[in-house]
């Protein structure tokens, strides 16, 4: 099932709400400036639990076009309000924060999962519209040639 970014998006017991998406080449890390390898991706999102019990959040993963699925960035340096690794939903509890991806401009959805075990997880898709020009990776790209003589 896809979703649109900024409508509830309900898997298990765990309601996810994607508010924005943004491209940058760089971050301002705390040691300078953090650039990306390829561009960064930030991703605005609230998590809500809806169940009884405490639930543990994963990482998440994009998922292109043709299906490579990239999970979210282990390093929060720069990323204004960062989730962190560690998210754990308490029942009735929401958290939001901001989630990042490394990785080339173009389009992508969000897989989210209800944080269950593997073979009871149950997943679905966010389609991300993003702010911000998804430019290529290596600038070079997308100029045109120059003229030959």
């Amino acid at each position: 099932m896809v979703h649109q970014m900024g409508a509830e998006a309900v898997v298990g017991d765990l309601a996810y709400n994607v508010t924005q998406a943004e491209w940058r080449d760089a971050l301002d890390g705390v040691s300078g400036a953090r650039v990306a390898n390829a561009r960064f991706l930030l991703v605005s999102i609230s998590i809500s639990n809806r169940g009884r019990e405490a639930a543990h959040v994963p990482l998440l993963a994009l998922v292109d076009k043709a299906g490579k699925e990239t999970l979210e960035s282990d390093k929060g340096d720069g990323v204004p309000q960062w989730m962190g690794l560690l998210r754990t939903v308490e029942p009735g509890e929401s958290h939001s924060g901001t989630i990042l991806f490394d990785v080339a401009g173009g389009e992508y959805k969000l897989k989210i999962t209800s944080g269950g075990d593997v073979e009871k997880e149950v997943t679905a898709l966010v389609e991300l519209k993003s702010q911000g020009p998804a430019a290529p990776a290596n600038p070079a790209e997308g100029l045109p040639s120059p003229p030959t003589k």
